[in-house]
């Protein structure tokens, strides 16, 4: 025996919403392709039109027990009897490409926090409520010259240009509000520290392998966050470790202001 099913106007009105839940909410579960290069993942910041984002840059040297003569690290700007050093450097701020930056510079220790505008190659900051332009030196009344690696798409280039993604697998997370894909990477080779601080200074020759973490949006493959961790050691024993971390959101939020140079 057959059943009939008789749906009456209400039914009908039921099963009609029901649909338009499902269609509006079809996009909810949608998962983007995660990038192969990670390049690739870089590239996406620039084609955004404006975005938030969070630089961090932390680099320790405990003082060793018992320093060897601090000639034999004569090659090395950091010597065996150097005092313990920790420093943290935090940008914080709002970019819109290809070279617009408005931002909160914040370092430990000691330092207080300064504003500071960048628009192409003109930099100011803010002190004492009037704003001064930033020479290349740290000179007051000088345009900066060369390139300004802490920026979303340079930092991220320097953390990630060379990963290879193919293959790789990744584990659900929720990083603030956003569902994201974290791809753990360890001992990946990078000239990170050589980008961006230059092949000549201590942490650009010996910092070389990084373990990295990566969160790429679930719903666009958009960067949410990656950090690059490295640990190594001088040849007289003292050791250096660093933390790189980039974060961006907020990708062409209306509600972030325009940046031009100060008035």
């Amino acid at each position: 025996m057959k059943l009939k099913v008789v749906c009456t106007g209400a039914c009908l009105s039921g099963v009609l919403l029901l649909s338009l839940l499902l269609l509006a909410c079809g996009g909810s579960g949608k998962t983007a392709t995660p990038p192969t290069k990670g390049s690739d993942v870089c590239g996406e910041i620039n084609k955004a039109e404006r975005m938030r984002y969070t630089i961090k840059y932390v680099l320790d040297s405990p003082r060793q027990a018992n320093p060897p003569p601090d000639e034999t690290g004569l090659e090395w700007a950091t010597k065996p009897s150097f005092a313990d050093f920790h420093i943290e450097t935090n940008y914080a701020g709002t970019f819109i490409p290809p070279d617009k930056l408005d931002f909160v510079l914040s370092t430990t220790p000691g330092e207080p926090s300064v504003r500071g505008l960048r628009i192409g190659q003109n930099q100011w900051f803010q002190l004492n409520d009037r704003w001064v332009v930033q020479g290349a030196g740290g000179a007051v009344g000088q345009q900066q010259s060369g390139s300004f690696p802490f920026t979303p798409p340079l930092f991220c280039d320097a953390m990630l240009s060379s990963l290879d993604l193919t293959g790789k697998t990744a584990t659900l997370e929720t990083i603030g509000d956003i569902e994201a894909n974290h791809f753990r990477i360890d001992a990946a080779p990078l000239s990170a520290a050589s980008k961006l601080f230059g092949e000549a200074s201590d942490n650009g020759k010996l910092l070389k392998s990084y373990d990295v973490d990566l969160w790429l949006a679930k719903n666009d493959a958009r960067l949410v966050k990656v950090e690059a961790v490295a640990n190594a050691s001088f040849p007289y024993g003292r050791a250096m470790s660093s933390t790189l971390s980039l974060e961006t959101s907020s990708f062409n939020d209306d509600n972030i202001a325009d940046i031009n140079p100060p008035t």
